[in-house]
């Protein structure tokens, strides 16, 4: 009888330690979401001990062994580029951006007389239609673009001149009071700032909000910075062309140079700002009758 036990004891180590090691759960995680995987490490200590979220331990829980090497055999190089990498977070906050990175995006945020298309499917906003307010809607919480390069498009649709504002804006949280588009006091006084912004102190840039205006006869690209008001510019930018509704707009945001260019319809228009350094928001404000859809894409070849 002890004999079986012993057997049996054996047996059940064997396949624990086939289980239990980084390269075997490295496979497993790709397959399950964030939370998941957090979960698994905050329930059962065979993955992860109370002190693994923490920058002062020296050796790694398994879960943190598996899900770096997850990410990295995983990850595009573009993707791994994207990530935040902050100082003192662990593998499991660069899987949860991973997966947010590869979800479509969509509008979280709504300001003004902005409202979806449709509930199930957050990534078109449209305007109201009752009043001549502006509607602003911003992909805040998706993803928050810290580094690396992001493509999106803007597709917008019109039932009389096109006039809506595309573009990028500083992270955070609007409240009831909020009104109008980022480059009014209304906005942007009523309009709390990610707790993550206090990284944008250390860095030389101040442009707040970078849009330009889909249908701008000047190609004006309008740029502010939220603690100087009175500095405001709408700065023109070479290969500007005007847009028509129907028409795709491309931008492409390259963290790593600092730039902001534009696309028409997948051919690169020209560069619209630089000097550029994140973390940075999509938004796109709308007037009456219009509407705007958004998607992430691959960068068109040059």
């Amino acid at each position: 009888m002890l004999k079986v036990e012993e057997t049996l004891t054996n047996t059940s180590c064997e396949v624990q330690a086939v289980l239990f090691n980084s390269d075997t759960l490295s496979k497993i995680i790709p397959y399950l979401p964030s939370v998941d995987v957090l979960n698994l490490a905050l329930t059962c200590t065979r993955f992860c001990t109370s002190k693994c979220f923490l920058s002062t331990v020296i050796e790694p829980s398994l879960i943190e062994k598996s899900t770096r090497i997850s990410i990295k055999d995983f990850a595009t190089e573009e993707q791994l580029a994207a990530l935040p990498h902050y100082d003192g977070e662990c593998s499991l906050a660069d899987y949860h951006y991973l997966q947010l990175l590869r979800a479509p995006l969509t509008f979280d945020q709504l300001v003004g007389r902005a409202k979806y298309l449709n509930e199930e499917d957050k990534s078109c906003v449209k305007h109201r239609g009752s009043g001549d307010g502006w509607a602003t809607a911003f992909s805040n919480t998706i993803t928050i673009m810290r580094a690396g390069k992001h493509y999106v498009t803007f597709q917008s649709h019109s039932q009389s001149k096109l006039e809506s504002f595309i573009g990028l804006m500083r992270p955070g949280q609007a409240n009831q009071d909020t009104y109008g588009i980022p480059f009014h006091p209304k906005f942007f006084q009523n309009f709390s700032q990610n707790m993550r912004y206090g990284e944008c102190n250390n860095i030389n840039n101040n442009v707040d909000c970078c849009r330009c205006l889909c249908y701008a006869y000047t190609g004006s690209c309008f740029i502010i910075d939220w603690k100087n008001f009175d500095k405001r510019s709408h700065d023109h930018w070479d290969g500007w062309e005007p847009t028509a509704s129907g028409d795709e707009l491309g931008m492409l945001l390259n963290l790593d140079e600092g730039t902001l260019s534009v696309y028409k319809n997948s051919r690169k228009l020209g560069v619209m700002r630089r000097g550029l350094a994140g973390p940075y928001c999509w938004v796109v404000s709308l007037h009456r009758g219009e509407q705007v859809t958004i998607k992430r894409g691959m960068v068109p070849p040059d």
